[in-house]
């Protein structure tokens, strides 16, 4: 079984090769001829090393036929490619990426060359399958095609006949003494010898038959010319932003040969696919992120978004056109499926855009989610992140309220008016309406002198909520789009009141767009009324996180461990070794989790560090945990007060009875001297051995760690992390200012700096542009040293009380 398991994967490991190196990289009509060719070697090869690589044969083989059959090729002998070989120059094209292409394409009119093709490519295979040989694969092929060629033609006389020989060890033997021999000659001889040994190291590898190293080559760079090009060493693109000429298009905000704001301020963008030089990377991503602080910072005036002047016209455009309608007829609510309306596409036109802009959804003009309702016209939300769904496997009385889907609310008659002009219109209706709204845009733009697109309306919701400070999390979900890691959404909940304010702010702002002449209208002000908050059932309706539990759920948790670890303080002694070591872990349950919520520690195999990584006069507490970031190998932050003083009496307890315990011959000195001396790490676990009583720690991991803990929380091992990232809240955007008091809240930076996240290009956020003060650090320790209060945490005092 373990022989089919391994011939399998190693079958997978060719076939994949080759389709990456033949399929992928070869065009539509290279591809019969590189069959044909392929089935050339297979034919050519001796009998003796069909043998000897019986595998590798049988694997091309079989990858041969499969193709054959995917297609309606000929009979690969009958056609003259397989008598001639390839003779089309143009598969010699980028040779050094395509070098597997450009070696089937390189046949030769030698029988001599031609075995050696056939033998070499199937010891490539076979380096394949021990994987991590590609560059000396690449190296191989390269040589065999320099034979057909005047680069190594010269080489021939000197490589023994294949076919002379009876096998890869009898092939080995030879060309090595033929090196050896060239090698006591003269310096022609030398190279002679070296380019033998390119021959030498596939056999060695077949038979060492073990994996191989990859090669990092350095590549030549070359100069960059144009308005774009492409690093061929890091594959990242490079293009000039003085001047931008891209076509509009649902991908692009850019008008035609429309300039950036501040000539001074630009620069090459990069958009790194790639990252291979570290250092040059970091200048560019600097660049860039300097660019977009900038631009977020302005972005009343950025290229991207229109202007709200841009977007009060095209309102106050747009609703003397729909007022046209007889709306009046909308107002029969029991008979909605015989409303006649006489209409035609340019009203569907400017629907589409009135609903594209309240929203910022590109397909709700066709959407199935939509639905009338009371009051409103309501849009199903699908949004599920993967921490909203509890597991069979978790305490879901711990876990956060979040089973309820949102909803997004529309006013009324923009249901109406949609459900009786464009139910159930098909794609091509809709394209056709796209176009004419597009229309609509330009000639708005030629009488108004305005620089209006379809993208820039779909938009206009993201950029206005996000002047007003909303998080960049909680706009991708009203607007559907993904969700970005650095906006946290996995660690807290959206709820669907934060929505509803956000929709009621947009069109709150877009009434006060209206002319006078139309917001006294009876109609006009309808398209921009939302129902009543009370209306939407907000209450407690949210998703997001299930591990963001409140506090309140953690009180009966801690109490019940407090008061365990207070019985087994007053019950120990100190010649029972057993109730020493089931107090010790008792307290250790203890300290992992007020560590966890005072610190966000990621669980990793030596928790929280060790005792010299916390300085107890000034609370400062250095963390390293899966460092983001490359040019740090960790970070600071401040215990709170109640964790503080836990460590300060536990090193005190350490300090006072690891000699007793030593001079007692208990075990436990020893591991107590460990910890204060810091040559192990803070969390530590025993394990008592009844009958040697003997005791020894427990080697850490996370599986030993999740099942100790989940006695008491029965969660994932990070869900600390999520509870203290909750503590942002989502009103609070990313970059842009909020209406709250920034002494009242906690910023997107704060949070992140505190669990270690990185910035959106990888970057600290203390790094030497930040502008968070370590006096944020601090009020967050305070206010979490509270929360810790409020759980139920108390400083333990590990001394049998009197």
């Amino acid at each position: 079984m373990a022989n089919e398991d391994n011939r399998l994967k190693q079958s997978n490991h060719i076939e994949k090769w080759l389709n990456s190196h033949i399929l992928e990289l070869g065009h539509n009509h290279e591809i019969e001829s590189l069959l044909i060719e392929l089935t050339f070697l297979l034919d050519t090869t001796p009998s003796h090393y069909k043998i000897e690589l019986r595998d590798e044969h049988q694997y091309l083989s079989a990858w041969i036929k499969k193709q054959r059959s995917n297609s309606d090729l000929i009979d690969p002998k009958n056609s003259p490619i397989y008598n001639n070989g390839i003779q089309d120059k143009s598969f010699l094209q980028e040779v050094s990426e395509r070098y597997v292409i450009a070696f089937l394409a390189s046949r030769a009119s030698c029988l001599k060359i031609n075995t050696y093709r056939s033998v070499y490519f199937l010891l490539c295979l076979k380096m394949v399958k021990l994987t991590d040989y590609e560059s000396r694969i690449r190296t191989t092929l390269n040589e065999c095609r320099y034979l057909t060629t005047k680069v190594r033609s010269f080489l021939v006389p000197f490589l023994p006949n294949i076919l002379q020989t009876q096998g890869l060890q009898q092939l080995w033997q030879t060309l090595e003494e033929g090196r050896i021999q060239s090698t006591q000659q003269n310096d022609v001889n030398k190279k002679l010898s070296s380019y033998i040994y390119e021959f030498i190291l596939p056999i060695e590898n077949c038979f060492k038959n073990e994996s191989g190293i990859t090669r990092n080559v350095k590549q030549a760079e070359k100069l960059v010319d144009g308005s774009e090009s492409i690093d061929d060493t890091t594959g990242n693109t490079i293009s000039d932003l003085v001047l931008v000429t891209e076509v509009v298009n649902d991908n692009s905000a850019f008008e035609v040969e429309e300039r950036q704001d501040d000539e001074e301020q630009s620069f090459a963008q990069v958009s790194i696919t790639q990252p291979t030089n570290y250092y040059l990377d970091r200048v560019r991503a600097e660049q860039q992120i300097n660019s977009r602080h900038q631009r977020t910072m302005s972005q009343t005036t950025d290229v991207n978004n229109a202007h709200p002047d841009d977007i009060k016209v095209l309102v106050n455009s747009l609703m003397p056109t729909l007022l046209k309608l007889r709306l009046e007829k909308l107002n029969d609510i029991y008979d909605q499926d015989n409303i006649n309306i006489e209409f035609d596409i340019n009203h569907q036109a400017e629907l589409y855009l009135l609903m594209l802009l309240l929203s910022g959804l590109p397909n709700i003009f066709i959407s199935e989610n939509l639905k009338l309702s009371y009051q409103s016209y309501k849009y199903s939300l699908e949004f599920t992140p993967t921490r909203s769904v509890i597991q069979e496997s978790w305490d879901a009385s711990l876990c956060a309220d979040n089973r309820d889907n949102l909803t997004l609310f529309f006013p009324e008659i923009v249901g109406r008016l949609h459900y009786c002009i464009a139910n159930d219109i098909s794609s091509k209706v809709f394209e056709q309406v796209i176009q004419q709204a597009s229309n609509q845009l330009k000639n708005i733009n030629k009488e108004h002198r305005t620089r209006l697109t379809i993208n820039k309306v779909k938009n206009y919701i993201s950029h206005f909520l996000t002047q007003k400070g909303r998080d960049t999390a909680l706009i991708d979900v009203l607007t559907e789009q993904p969700i970005n890691h650095q906006s946290a959404l996995p660690y807290f909940n959206v709820s669907q009141y934060d929505l509803y304010s956000c929709q009621y702010d947009f069109i709150e702002h877009l009434t006060n767009m209206l002319d006078e002449d139309l917001s006294c209208g009876r109609y006009a002000c309808q398209f921009f009324t939302l129902l009543e908050d009370k209306l939407t059932g907000y209450w407690e309706k949210q998703t997001g996180s299930a591990l963001a539990i409140s506090e309140i759920r953690l009180k009966d948790v801690v109490s019940t461990l407090r008061d365990r670890l207070q019985t087994q303080i007053d019950d120990r002694h100190l010649d029972d070794f057993e109730s020493m070591v089931e107090m010790h872990n008792t307290f250790t349950d203890y300290l992992y989790i007020m560590l966890s919520i005072s610190s966000g520690y990621r669980p990793v195999s030596e928790p929280f560090g060790r005792l010299d990584h916390i300085d107890t006069l000034t609370k400062k507490f250095f963390i390293s945990d899966k460092e983001n970031h490359q040019d740090t190998q960790g970070r600071f932050i401040y215990l709170p007060d109640t964790a503080n003083e836990q460590i300060k009496k536990y090193v005190h307890f350490l300090q006072k009875n690891a000699s007793i315990l030593s001079r007692l011959d208990n075990p436990l000195g020893h591991i107590y001297q460990s910890i204060l001396k810091s040559n192990i790490g803070l969390i530590v676990y025993l394990n008592f051995d009844k009958e040697t009583d003997r005791i020894t720690e427990v080697s850490l991991n996370k599986n030993y760690l999740h099942e100790r803990l989940s006695k008491h929380i029965n969660l994932p091992m990070n869900w600390h992390r999520h509870f203290i990232r909750s503590f942002q809240p989502i009103e609070v955007g990313l970059y842009s200012t909020n209406e709250h008091s920034t002494h009242e809240v906690f910023s997107h930076d704060l949070i992140g700096a505190w669990m270690g996240h990185a910035d959106a290009l990888g970057f600290d956020f203390y790094n030497r542009y930040s502008g968070l003060k370590r006096s944020e650090l601090r009020r967050f320790s305070v206010y979490l040293d509270q929360v810790l209060k409020n759980i139920g945490f108390k400083t333990m005092t590990l001394e049998r009380r009197k």
